[in-house]
C-alpha cells in the first residue's frame, strides 16, 4: 500500500507523521487490497483550535473516505481508522455477496 501524509497549515513531526503510517498499515489486516491511502492533517485556529485527519482509502473499485475532528491528531487518527475498518467489513460483506466469481 501507497501511503501520502500531507499537513496544513503546520509542520508535522516526524513521530505524528510515524504515528499516521502505522495507523494506516493497521488498516491491511482487514483487507490486503488497499492500493493506497491519502491521509490529510490539517490544523486549524478560527477562535478555536481545531485539528482534522482526513483519509481516503483506494480500494477494489471504490474509494472510502473518512473525515474525523479530535483536540489532537493523534485522537482524530484513532477515530478516522475505527471509521475506516467500518467501512471495509462492510465493503468486504458486499464482495462476498454480490459476486463470488471476482479475482480480488
Amino acid at each position: 500500500m501507497r501511503t501520502q501524509i500531507t499537513a496544513r497549515n503546520f509542520n508535522a513531526s516526524p513521530s505524528l507523521r510515524e504515528y499516521a503510517t502505522e495507523q494506516l498499515e493497521r488498516l491491511e489486516r482487514y483487507y490486503d487490497g488497499i492500493t493506497d491511502a491519502r491521509m490529510t492533517l490539517i490544523y486549524e485556529n478560527h477562535g478555536t483550535i481545531e485539528k482534522t485527519a482526513e483519509v481516503t482509502l483506494n480500494v477494489f473499485r471504490q474509494q472510502l473516505a473518512a473525515h474525523e475532528t479530535g483536540s489532537t491528531h493523534e485522537e482524530a487518527i484513532d477515530r478516522c481508522v475505527k471509521n475506516l475498518q467500518r467501512q471495509i467489513k462492510k465493503y468486504k460483506a458486499k464482495l462476498r455477496r454480490v459476486d463470488k466469481d471476482i479475482v480480488r
